[in-house]
């Protein structure tokens, strides 16, 4: 048994999907089935966001104002961890679990999805912010109470942690875009044989509004 707490922002009346995704994401294409993304750090969602809408500065990450909610799962099986060491293993190059070109990730869970027998969870780094990871589920998952037990693999306990959140200050600085003309931190680190850890913003009181 694998038990992990994971985070994600979403307007929604649900954070999780049980029909396809409206849009295509890393690990899926428009029409390849429901596909959860949840983070393992807090702070993720909100780097995963800025990336995704282009937001580079303070002004324009402070705009956006919405619920993260707090994700608990106990899986009967342990994710299968990609990361930049393993990547060649799984027919993967450690430059494409985070390049602009998401093809290459899609292809790779594509083929699961009618495997059986296949891993049904991901354990990825996350190319919005570096050091941190993303958990990537295969199947359609579906919200039930925080604290209730849940009764079908599908029911992932599930609370919303606040209503109208907004992005950490300067966690926006720490967020590798598309089409960056630097290399993704923690890849870089990586090809000069190093490593790498993601270091949070600092958070006082004078942060709060």
């Amino acid at each position: 048994m694998s038990s992990l707490t994971t985070f994600r922002l979403a307007a929604y009346e649900t954070p999780l999907w049980a029909i396809e995704n409206f849009s295509a994401g890393r690990y899926n294409d428009v029409g390849d089935g429901a596909t959860q993304y949840l983070s393992l750090h807090p702070m993720t969602p909100w780097a995963e966001l800025l990336r995704n809408e282009r937001r580079r500065s303070a002004e324009a990450a402070l705009q956006l104002r919405l619920p993260l909610w707090t994700i608990k799962l106990d899986l009967n099986r342990a994710p299968t961890e990609i990361t930049f060491d393993n990547a060649s293993a799984h027919g993967l190059t450690a430059d494409d679990l985070v390049a602009d070109d998401e093809s290459a990730c899609r292809d790779f869970a594509r083929k699961f999805r009618s495997d059986p027998d296949g891993p049904r969870a991901l354990l990825v780094p996350s190319a919005a912010l570096p050091g941190t990871q993303n958990l990537v589920l295969l199947d359609p998952h579906v919200a039930i109470s925080y604290l209730a037990e849940p009764i079908a693999p599908e029911d992932l306990p599930t609370c919303m942690a606040a209503q109208d959140g907004r992005c950490p200050d300067e966690l926006w600085n720490l967020v590798h875009h598309h089409h960056s003309p630097r290399m993704h931190a923690e890849l870089e680190a990586w090809h000069d044989n190093g490593s790498f850890e993601f270091a949070e913003p600092p958070v006082s009181l004078t942060a709060a509004p």
